[in-house]
């Protein structure tokens, strides 16, 4: 009998398709675009006598995540879940977003402790209305489920007496 000796397809690049956003354990339903992002806060140090950097510093992260949804009508919202509408959710609320690749199921990143930062609404002319949500996060997870964004701070360091939460201590 014949047959049509097809073959599974085994992409090598990674497309939307197959990447699934999640904040909390919510998939994010009618994403559209998602750009993340961290300022590592790079700073050129100068001296005098010189116009050449004298060092480069990380001084700042800055992680953050935008999301591009399409703005819903309230039919549209009631077929999420809880029928809820994300924007209102947003307000003195912080989140776990999750980039997870949605043909293995592994979190790629994970933006830690997000909280929204701005709102913006697009309605360009014939053409669906987008809803932009930006947040800011505390820290980035990789897969492996450690800090990307990992540094020599004071937080980080383990010495006697440093960084305690005890009283007469610098209370870090």
């Amino acid at each position: 009998m014949p047959a049509f000796n097809q073959t599974q397809l085994n992409y090598r690049a990674r497309n939307a398709n197959s990447v699934t956003i999640m904040i909390g354990d919510i998939p994010v339903a009618f994403a559209q675009t998602v750009s993340h992002s961290f300022d590592m806060g790079t700073q050129a140090l100068y001296g005098v006598g010189s116009a050449k950097p004298q060092e480069i510093q990380q001084l700042q992260f800055s992680p953050q995540v935008t999301l591009d949804n399409f703005a819903l009508t309230p039919v549209g919202e009631s077929l999420l879940e809880g029928g809820n509408d994300l924007v209102p959710l947003l307000s003195n609320n912080q989140f776990n977003i999750n980039i997870v690749d949605g043909t293995t199921n592994a979190t790629l990143y994970t933006y830690v402790g997000c909280t929204a930062s701005n709102f913006a609404e697009n309605i360009p002319t014939n053409q669906v209305i987008t809803d932009a949500i930006t947040f800011l996060a505390m820290d980035v997870y990789g897969s492996t489920g450690q800090s990307i964004l990992n540094s020599n701070s004071v937080l980080n360091t383990a010495a006697a007496g440093v960084g305690t939460l005890t009283s007469g201590g610098l209370g870090l």
